[in-house]
């Protein structure tokens, strides 16, 4: 959130500038990506056949 807020010239440097980066993603985006990987497995799987 504070990179949307506060404006950083040197992106390299944002651990000195704020802290420790943690990065956070939600548990309903992580299931929609293993939704989205198992279908296309299915469709590569088909054009197998």
């Amino acid at each position: 959130m504070i990179l949307a807020s506060r404006r950083m010239k040197n992106i390299s440097s944002i651990e000195t500038e704020i802290g420790a980066i943690e990065y956070v993603v939600p548990d309903m985006v992580v299931k929609e990506l293993e939704r989205i990987t198992v279908d296309n497995k299915k469709k590569v799987l088909l054009k197998m056949l």
